[in-house]
């Protein structure tokens, strides 16, 4: 891979997401700190739980993107490599 991970806009905007939840999170802690009442507790927990979606999808989101980048290389050299056995007989 030649291209850093902080160039890529879709780990950017993963990034902007992903603190954009713990900032949530801190603030509901930090004013509810005194006493977290059921409510606050229903919020922390959705966060938590939609920021685990949030990295699960972006995660297979990146594999399945991986995956799929590889098996179109494989295929064009595969190509390629019928291309020039052709043209050298």
């Amino acid at each position: 891979m030649d291209k850093l991970p902080l160039k890529s806009k879709k780990f950017l905007a993963y990034m902007i997401a992903e603190f954009g939840w713990k900032i949530s999170i801190f603030f509901v802690l930090w004013v509810y700190s005194d006493k977290i009442d059921f409510y606050a507790l229903s919020l922390l927990m959705c966060l938590v739980i939609i920021n685990a979606f949030i990295q699960c999808g972006y995660i297979l989101g990146q594999a399945a993107l991986d995956r799929y980048v590889q098996v179109a290389e494989a295929l064009l050299d595969d190509d390629d490599n019928d291309k020039r056995d052709k043209e050298d007989q």
